[in-house]
């Protein structure tokens, strides 16, 4: 779960989207336009997810991740009680007591190495939820993720959720420049999305099929040159702007849809 935002004028454009994520990217199955600038509430947020429980079971969630806007002793509970598995990052300065004193969360992982990930053996009262606490340090800088569950992982699965920027960067300046429409009204942006959404899938799904026949290229630091995304998209690009209507290849693409 995360948010896209931009403005255009005074209009604020504020996306609320729910993905799943496959290799590496996260494909949106829900979302909704929040009419205000900022943060997500709680109602927003269940809001959204009732859609995501009318596509999908509670039972095939693995983890819900988000962000450290994504935090609350009513967003918690509300989890909790759907029993909807979460790994949630938090700010590094929320207060907890642990051992009779109070503290920010930091402290508990202040001594630990950079990417060294601890898990708290005791749970602790997070937002006024009783939760599981694992956190590393990375150059400085803590994470710390919660959930209701104790997960030795937690920090690598918490880590999974850059999927979903990815696919914001797809839609946004990486891809259609969906931005750029300059549309304000809520409504047409959502069906603008659900379009870009269906384009964005079709485009990964041909730069997969592409790939197995001939491989995208590995860089020297061991990433690819250009994502599955990328490589689909130029694809169907070069059918759609080739004045020599290339039948068979448009008809290998829609292939890959079926």
């Amino acid at each position: 779960m995360d948010r896209t935002n931009w403005q255009f004028g005074k209009a604020n454009v504020n996306i609320l989207v729910v993905g799943i994520v496959y290799k590496g990217i996260a494909f949106p199955i829900a979302w909704i336009l929040l009419d205000k600038k900022g943060n997500s509430n709680t109602e927003e947020r269940i809001k959204v997810m009732e859609k995501v429980l009318k596509i999908i079971p509670k039972t095939l969630i693995e983890n819900l991740l988000a962000d450290r806007e994504f935090i609350g002793k009513k967003w918690f509970s509300w989890l909790i009680d759907e029993e909807i598995s979460f790994v949630i990052r938090i700010k590094d300065n929320l207060k907890i007591t642990r051992r009779g004193k109070v503290r920010a969360v930091k402290t508990s992982f202040r001594c630990r190495k950079d990417y060294q990930a601890i898990s708290l053996k005791e749970s602790l009262e997070i937002c006024g939820v009783t939760l599981f606490i694992t956190g590393t340090k990375v150059e400085g800088e803590f994470c710390i993720v919660v959930s209701q569950h104790p997960q030795k992982e937690s920090i690598e699965i918490y880590l999974k959720r850059w999927a979903i920027e990815t696919f914001f960067g797809c839609i946004k300046t990486k891809g259609f420049c969906m931005e750029n429409t300059h549309m304000t009204d809520l409504k047409k942006v959502s069906k603008l999305l659900s379009i870009i959404v269906i384009a964005f899938t079709w485009a990964h799904l041909v730069g997969e099929f592409l790939n197995e026949d001939i491989p995208i290229k590995i860089k020297k630091h061991g990433r690819k040159s250009i994502s599955l995304f990328r490589y689909g998209l130029d694809f169907l690009q070069r059918i759609f702007l080739n004045q020599s209507f290339d039948r068979i290849s448009f008809l290998t693409s829609i292939k890959c849809l079926l």
